[in-house]
């Protein structure tokens, strides 16, 4: 994590070089853009974000480069976009991968010039805005099915900061959970909090696979609702499943069902329960994100082309 941070304050230094934030905690990664801008020459101007998971190819194309009156049905006024509105500052993009491969393109001649094009103008503007983008995945292997434009690639790929996940950096665990449950009580004005030998055992034996963001919802919400100074292991348990506890869930119910269904034969056992299984799943989570089906599939951690396969077999209204 310290190692992270140190390349966070170099890259602040190389004020003009496009940076890339890669690992699996995106509260984190924004915090370290947001560190390099603040850092930075650029500290006074504007730092702008784009998420590109939450919104298709087009917007996000509309929203980098802004349009001219008449570009397109519904363009009744010339309306900037981040480009022009962030000149001097820094743009910071969430998932980079997200973003369609037309526009991988158009992101890196812009990077390199310094000019764009709002939609349906017939001259480029200049802009002199930082991108540091983000992402989860292996870029290189993107690259390789070309889902990822290379040329971009090779110019992230040049000032990478790599953050490790919280199950790989134990050593950091507790004095994290230390640090937030300080900030936690005097911000809130709890009195005196501290961990039980159990909340100790369990802050550095848990993976906390949503990272930073889960390790600090669990203190914030440990220092805020223990009846006692003393924080016990059960304070810190957020209400979400657990790997453990979706392993109980399942094996109470599927314990159940299969006394229900014993008299099924000729070896569809296996193949009734994955089906009911998986459609229960994709259900409940299209449901959560609206029917968005890109963030489904992120969150699923399929691709999206199995996703929309899914939704036509099992017949899936979102």
């Amino acid at each position: 994590m310290l190692k992270a941070v140190k390349d966070a304050e170099k890259a602040a230094l190389l004020n003009n070089m496009s940076v890339l934030i890669s690992g699996e905690d995106s509260f984190t990664k924004e915090l370290l853009a947001r560190k390099i801008h603040s850092e930075s020459e650029r500290k006074h101007k504007p730092f702008l974000t784009l998420s590109t998971s939450a919104i298709s190819a087009d917007i996000a194309e509309k929203e980098l480069f802004g349009w001219k009156k008449g570009a397109f049905t519904g363009a009744v006024a010339d309306k900037p976009g981040i480009l022009a509105k962030g000149s001097g500052g820094t743009l910071y993009i969430d998932d980079i991968a997200d973003i369609d491969a037309g526009l991988h393109i158009k992101l890196y001649k812009f990077i390199i010039e310094k000019k764009y094009r709002p939609l349906g103008a017939t001259h480029a503007f200049k802009s002199d805005i930082r991108v540091i983008g983000s992402t989860n995945r292996k870029l290189s292997e993107a690259v390789k099915k070309g889902h990822f434009h290379e040329d971009l690639y090779k110019m992230f790929k040049s000032l990478e900061i790599k953050l490790p996940p919280l199950r790989e950096l134990k050593e950091d665990l507790l004095p994290l959970a230390v640090y937030l449950l300080d900030y936690y009580r005097k911000r809130y004005e709890t009195g005196h909090k501290e961990f039980s030998e159990a909340a100790v055992k369990f802050i550095t034996g848990y993976d906390w696979p949503d990272n930073l963001r889960e390790l600090s919802h669990a203190i914030k919400k440990s220092a805020l609702l223990s009846d006692t100074p003393i924080i016990q292991h059960n304070d810190l348990i957020l209400d979400v499943p657990s790997k453990y506890s979706i392993y109980e869930f399942l094996n109470e119910k599927l314990n159940k069902y299969l006394a229900d269904i014993g008299e099924i034969k000729g070896g569809s056992l296996y193949g009734a329960i994955i089906s009911e299984v998986e459609k229960s799943l994709l259900t409940i989570v299209l449901r959560e994100t609206k029917g968005n089906q890109l963030r489904t599939s992120r969150i699923l951690g399929i691709n999206r082309n199995t996703l929309r396969a899914k939704i036509k077999q099992y017949d899936i209204k979102s």
